[in-house]
Order: C-alpha cells, then sequence, then structure tokens
C-alpha cells in the first residue's frame, strides 16, 4: 500500500478537489478503426491494474462512458455488466473483439457485391452491408440488457431520420423515461447504422407493464441512423450531459459535488479513432461526380465531414479548458497517420487490422498534443514525452478519484 501511495504521488498532476471531480470518457466513430482506440484503453487499463489490483475494470474509474458509432459500441461493451454486475469485458476482450468479428460484421454485402465499389454504389438500392451478422452479435453479448443496466453511465449518440433530431441514450435518463431505456442492442445497432454502410434501424421502446402510462402513450419508436451524422465526437455531447445534470437535473454526483465549480471538476478523456492525412486538391474536386464524393477511397465526403465534426469539438473544448486554467483535465489522444489505405471504415483486411493495432501503439508512443486556444494548431505537451506517459498519469487522478470518494 505504501508503494501504491507513493505511485499516486508522482508525477504532474491535475486541477480541482480528489473526490469533488466527474471524470468522462469519450470514444469517436469511425468503424474498424475502432481498434485504435481500443488498443490505448487496453494500455489504460493495465496502468489501473497496476494501481489498484488485477479487478480494476476502466468502467470503475469513469462516471460517464460516452461513444458515438464503433465508440458506442465501446461504450456499451465496456459498461454493460455481467451476471455478478461488474463490466461484462475487459479491454482486452474489446481489442479482440474488434480483431475476430469485424470481418463478419462487414462480411454480409447486399446485393451487386461483385461489382467495383464505384459501380456498386451507383446500381444498389440498398446499404452496403446488411446487419444481420452484428445482430446476431449484440443479441449473444447483451442479450435483453438495457440502457439502465449499465454499470455506469453510458451515452450513445444516434440520429432520428424520422424527426429530424438527434437522440441519446444514457443511463441517467432511462431511469426517469421509459422511452431512453432501450435495450443496449438496440442501441448499438442504432449508434452503429451508419449512412450508406448499415441500414437505419426501427425499433420500439414499450412502456413498462408494471407501470402506468400518464403521457397517453405506451410505447416510443425510432427511425435511427448514425450518430456521426450528429456528432461524432461525442465528448462535447457527454460535458454539456454531465453539466446539465449536475447543475439543472438529478445527477447521482449532486450531493458529493454541490459547489460544481466548472471546468476544473472535469477529468475528460477524449480517443479518436484517426485523422486522415490525405489531401485534395480543388483541381480534383472540380471534376468529382456526385459519385465520386461517396465512392472513391474513404468516401470523401463522410470522412471531411467526420474530419471537420472532430476538429470542431476538439477546439472547441480546449479552449473552454484553457480559458478555466486547467487544460490538463483534458486528455486527447488522436492519431494523424490514417492514409487512403487504412481510412476505410470497412477494410477488414487482415493486413489492415494489424496495420490499426500498430497505429494504436505508434500512438501511445507518440508525444501528446493539445491544441492552442488563438490558431487551432496542435502543440505538444510539455508536461510528458510520450501518449503512454500521459496514461499513466490519468490512471494516477482516476484512482486518486476513486479512493478518495470511498
Amino acid at each position: 500500500m505504501s508503494e501504491q501511495v507513493k505511485l499516486l504521488s508522482e508525477g504532474p498532476s491535475c486541477q480541482g478537489v480528489p473526490g469533488k471531480r466527474l471524470t468522462i470518457l469519450s470514444v469517436d466513430g469511425g468503424g474498424v478503426r475502432g481498434v485504435i482506440p481500443a488498443v490505448c484503453l487496453e494500455y489504460l487499463e493495465k496502468q489501473l491494474q497496476e494501481l489498484d489490483g488485477p479487478e480494476a475494470r476502466v468502467a470503475d474509474y469513469f462516471d460517464i462512458v460516452a461513444g458515438t458509432s464503433t465508440g458506442g459500441l465501446i461504450a456499451s461493451m465496456l459498461t454493460a455488466p455481467n451476471e455478478n454486475k461488474r463490466p461484462m469485458m475487459t479491454t482486452t476482450q474489446v481489442k479482440q473483439f474488434y480483431l475476430d468479428r469485424s470481418k463478419d460484421i462487414f462480411g454480409l454485402r447486399n446485393g451487386l457485391s461483385f461489382l467495383p465499389d464505384m459501380l456498386g454504389s451507383l446500381l444498389r438500392r440498398s446499404p452496403k452491408y446488411k446487419a444481420d451478422n452484428l445482430k446476431k452479435m449484440l443479441e449473444e453479448e447483451f442479450k435483453d440488457l438495457r440502457i439502465k443496466d449499465a454499470v455506469t453511465d453510458v451515452l450513445l449518440t444516434t440520429f432520428d431520420a424520422y424527426t429530424q433530431q438527434p437522440v441519446f441514450f444514457d443511463k441517467q435518463a432511462a431511469t426517469r423515461n421509459f422511452k431512453a431505456n432501450a435495450k443496449l442492442r438496440d442501441a448499438c445497432l442504432a449508434t452503429a447504422a451508419a449512412p450508406t454502410y448499415f441500414p437505419a434501424h426501427n425499433f420500439k421502446v414499450p412502456y413498462p407493464e408494471d407501470k402506468i402510462s400518464h403521457s397517453g402513450t405506451d410505447v416510443a419508436e425510432y427511425h435511427l441512423v448514425d450518430g456521426g451524422v450528429v456528432a461524432n465526437n461525442p465528448t462535447d455531447v457527454a460535458i454539456l450531459h454531465a453539466i446539465k445534470d449536475l447543475r439543472l437535473g438529478d445527477s447521482p454526483h449532486k450531493e458529493r459535488m454541490p459547489n460544481f465549480k466548472g471546468y476544473q471538476d472535469l477529468l475528460v478523456l477524449s480517443l479518436g479513432t484517426g485523422a486522415r492525412t490525405v489531401t485534395y486538391k480543388a483541381s480534383d474536386i472540380n471534376v468529382w461526380s456526385d459519385l465520386d464524393w461517396v465512392s472513391k477511397p474513404g468516401q470523401p465526403i463522410v470522412q471531411m465531414l467526420m474530419n471537420s465534426s472532430a476538429y470542431l469539438v476538439d477546439y472547441d473544448i480546449s479552449i473552454r479548458f484553457q480559458i478555466d486554467g486547467v487544460k490538463e483535465n483534458y486528455l486527447r489522444l488522436e492519431s494523424g497517420e490514417i492514409d487512403e489505405n487504412t481510412v476505410a471504415m470497412d477494410n477488414v483486411k487482415p493486413e489492415n487490422m494489424k496495420k490499426l493495432v500498430e497505429l494504436g501503439n505508434s500512438l501511445l508512443a507518440k508525444k501528446p498534443k493539445f491544441r492552442n486556444a488563438i490558431t487551432g494548431a496542435l502543440e505538444e505537451v510539455p508536461d510528458f514525452e510520450t501518449n503512454k506517459e500521459a496514461l499513466e498519469s490519468f490512471a494516477r487522478w482516476l484512482v486518486e478519484e476513486k479512493r478518495a470518494r470511498a
């Protein structure tokens, strides 16, 4: 124990009072590139176990675990309970899920699969893939678990094509409103329903049989697509969700945080799935057809929207934490080495899956970066030599926070 106390006192510190902070984990969308954040989470969990014992799990240390699309699958796998009400999966198992089963998730194509992507995109009148295999896997893993069963507050982003409104499934809302208490597998199918890749997910959430409806309806119906349409990087959504519940709602953390002071009381880890480094010239874009925008490698229009959205969220959050003088309380890990061969969200070739693991390990070895509030450019964080070191300190802060609440 003395050695553990020593470990917790070493290295840089974050702002805020231990035991009075809210911890948030956020994971971006990105298809099979979810391997990259899975590698980072595996390293974080190993650090937590070194400090707090072999049974430590990532979900034990975060008050909110948010995810979009593939990040939503990761968030769900981290927070779904087993029969002992403990996290169902380790981060190693999550990583292995991607390596073993991605080929099946993206293996059941719709018609015209024998045609090249560009011609198939032109002639096909349905998404590129059927969701049957993913649906079967989610049923096997989660069975009838619902959002409110999660071991910590999980937040999954989706967009309702019928109402043209974002829909967020989270545990706190699910305990208050039956409409938010979807089956975990339905919420996962929805957040992963990337337009052109998978079909939109239509499902209903019935009113609980043991209660009387006072709302005039006994069912909620959804027509949902991938949360990347609204927030491919869900960090901002998770932060606003936390602040709203602390100040206006019935957050379970209100009692221990009666005087929430702002960003100094937040500890946020945001994980990306890789920013594309491929560039386009206006002269090239100007001769693209409508089809080229969605059929060229990586689907340029999709990648541009995802990259710009993730950039704006990261820039916005960076500014907020810097303005409050607590930039160390926010850590964003994002690989900048994604090229046209690895950018595709459905590239499940063995060599690409191996490359994604390598990109995750390469990211851990790189210098941490933070966005300059004035220029928006990425700058190196002086306190750490590598992202590994940054995660080691983050693990110390998480353990410190958890112990202070005991």
